[in-house]
């Protein structure tokens, strides 16, 4: 078997990912590099997206190189001689699988009888947060696995398995559609130049990574997704107006978010819904306007004078392992 350069670029970054992944020295470095990118809390998302990526160039080269592989290739050419066709099913594929998060997040909230525009959080027996907005429902299946399994994610990790029960079984789409994104896209760098695959597999990684992990107004999607509907309509010979329509479209993704999260906007108050107390708490450090039990639910309402951060901060560890969960209104405004 031979491998090129991409392939050999590709072996690097798995080891540098998997000596970030056994060691600490290197995570606060990397995590400060992908920040920009992933908007992750821990060195796990940085670990996937350098393996990720390695795995994109590996197995390209091997395609590209490999006898034994040449019938795949050569059905692949068949279908999509230039990758375009399979480019276009991998978006379409991303799409929706995004829109399914959001039917999930949706149906929660109606099962309990709640605005679709808040933010929930199981908090039995660890706090996992997931909104329209920023989706964990996918990644919360593979947290779960991971908890079970133990040991194989680090304690510091945080992997979401406590909205678990929420979320089957819908979410295990996740287990359909991300092979296939992978595939797709796998196909889709053919054997183009170098840096063009080596951008589509960057593209195709952080496009992948919010899709299972934040949805599809994180930060990493609208990053990744921009970058595929580029790589998909800029043309040979190059023209600056071919870039108009793919701006157009992930401005549009971007707008529609932002529309969402004016529409869930509450600047009044914040209103929080407990889900099924078990233990008392206690109340005394938040400014409480109002209080009263509907059925097993616990509606409280707090002014806005702290942000919306520091509010769930504090309602984690207030409301962790006494409540099987909770609903909040946001404040759009306050993360300015």
């Amino acid at each position: 078997m031979k491998i090129d350069k991409i392939g050999l670029s590709g072996v690097i970054l798995i080891l540098i990912g998997l000596i970030v992944y056994a060691t600490s020295p290197l995570d606060q470095l990397v995590m400060m590099i992908t920040w920009p990118l992933l908007s992750g809390s821990s060195e796990g998302k940085a670990v996937l997206f350098m393996m990720a990526i390695g795995s994109f160039l590996i197995l390209n080269s091997l395609i590209n190189t490999s006898r034994f592989l040449t019938p795949i290739k050569e059905r692949a050419n068949e279908y999509s001689p230039d990758g375009k066709k399979f480019l276009k099913l991998t978006i379409l594929i991303i799409l929706l699988t995004c829109l399914v998060g959001l039917l999930i997040e949706f149906s929660i909230r109606l099962k309990y009888g709640v605005s679709p525009l808040t933010i929930f959080v199981s908090t039995n027996p660890t706090s996992t947060t997931t909104s329209p907005m920023h989706s964990h429902v996918f990644k919360s299946v593979f947290g779960h696995f991971a908890d079970s399994l133990g040991g194989l994610v680090p304690e510091h990790v945080h992997t979401g398995g406590s909205l678990y029960p929420e979320v089957i079984p819908w979410a295990y789409f996740i287990f359909v559609t991300l092979p296939l994104a992978y595939i797709t896209g796998l196909f889709s760098l053919d054997e183009r130049r170098d840096i063009y695959r080596i951008i589509m597999a960057f593209a195709l990684t952080l496009a992948i990574i919010g899709m299972v992990d934040g949805g599809l107004y994180s930060q990493p999607l609208l990053i990744g997704l921009g970058l595929l509907f580029i790589l998909y309509f800029v043309k040979t010979p190059f023209k600056f107006r071919q870039l108009i329509l793919p701006l157009v479209l992930i401005v549009l993704v971007a707008l529609s978010g932002l529309g969402l999260e004016l529409a869930g906007n509450n600047s009044s108050y914040h209103e929080i819904k407990v889900l099924n107390q078990f233990e008392p708490v206690d109340l005394s450090g938040y400014n409480v306007l109002s209080q009263e039990q509907q059925g097993n639910m616990t509606v409280i309402r707090t002014d806005t004078s702290v942000s919306d951060k520091n509010t769930l901060e504090s309602l984690f560890k207030t409301y962790e392992g006494r409540a099987d969960g909770f609903f909040m209104t946001w404040n759009f405004f306050s993360y300015f």
